[in-house]
């Protein structure tokens, strides 16, 4: 990645809350609610009933329910999302993250949940990531798996999770026992792209099997691109509707400012040290991949990159590690 491209991302954080001062009839009620008092508290929002996907969506933080945390109305539980603006990697993210929590926690209450997860959208800017780059960080992603789901709880590191499974469990990769084969079949997918073109990586990474239920259902006659199902999700790269973003899909729900700081913080310094770390991993992975120290070590590298001092949050998910 050249000096002068930095980062700008989004975060999306799943939340299963209820109000502590009144009992509400639906999400809808419970979302402008949520909305009031983070207005109150100095943080631009709306709520975005349709989930659109436009651009003026992004401009603010948005609230759009969550249809795959199950609500509880007889409990005064609603599952919605609380959907960030893109932020340059610089900016004042981490202030508003704790003024958003304080608001939160003041009004509402958290509730853990194995169906809450936290997503972060990172990309490059201004320039987007190019081919290389891009190859870069799925060899990485799939090097520094097994340590990577040494941080999260057990439900979000298994293959049968399944809106965050394992990348290696693709088309393009299953078959593959050996890690240095997945690395190798990055590599010819990043050979055989043309300037500008990513698919061949994306496929390498995000193909989701015609013969699955989900493809029977949509009637697909071939292997697809599906995203939203790995642990990380190289779809929004592809034109025409992508928005030159990676996401990473594996964190669990955060309920501090803390937890979405971390794993905001991570996700950057993840790929920033996979712009340097990912090309010189082709041949390895023999074995059965990187260790938390590696990790550790690539993090650091790509948060010196960054111009950041430490680590911060991220220190507390290598503490509880295990």
């Amino acid at each position: 990645m050249a000096d002068q491209n930095s980062f700008q991302f989004g975060v999306e954080i799943e939340l299963l809350l209820g109000s502590r001062k009144k009992a509400h009839a639906n999400w809808k009620s419970l979302a402008k609610d949520l909305s009031k008092r983070l207005l109150k508290a100095g943080i631009a929002n709306h709520v975005n009933e349709g989930n659109e996907k436009t651009q003026e969506n992004y401009l603010e933080w948005s609230i759009v329910q969550e249809v795959t945390i199950p609500s509880q109305p007889a409990k005064n539980l609603f599952g919605l999302e609380l959907v960030s603006p893109v932020y340059p990697i610089y900016a004042y993210w981490a202030a508003d993250l704790a003024t958003i929590f304080n608001a939160l926690h003041a009004s509402f209450t958290l509730v853990a949940s194995p169906h809450c997860s936290t997503h972060v959208h990172i990309s490059g800017a201004p320039a987007a990531l190019s081919g290389p780059e891009l190859a870069a960080l799925a060899k990485a992603v799939l090097y520094y798996e097994p340590a990577l789901d040494q941080l999260v709880p057990p439900g979000r590191r298994s293959s049968t999770a399944y809106w965050c499974q394992s990348n290696r469990v693709n088309p393009s990769l299953c078959s593959l026992a050996n890690l240095a084969d997945c690395l190798a079949v990055i590599d010819a997918a990043a050979a055989s792209s043309g300037a500008g073109n990513v698919r061949p990586v994306v496929e390498a990474m995000n193909l989701f099997p015609a013969a699955s239920a989900y493809g029977r259902a949509h009637g697909k006659k071939q292997d697809f691109v599906r995203g939203k199902v790995y642990k990380w999700d190289f779809t929004g790269m592809l034109p025409p509707h992508g928005r030159g973003t990676v996401e990473f899909r594996q964190a669990p729900g955060s309920l501090i400012a803390d937890d979405a700081t971390a794993w905001i913080t991570l996700t950057a310094a993840f790929v920033m040290g996979a712009m340097a770390v990912g090309p010189q991993l082709s041949g390895v992975g023999g074995g059965g991949g990187a260790s938390l120290e590696d990790l550790w070590a690539l993090l650091t590298g790509g948060a010196q990159a960054l111009g950041w001092d430490g680590l911060g949050a991220v220190e507390g998910l290598f503490a509880h590690s295990g």
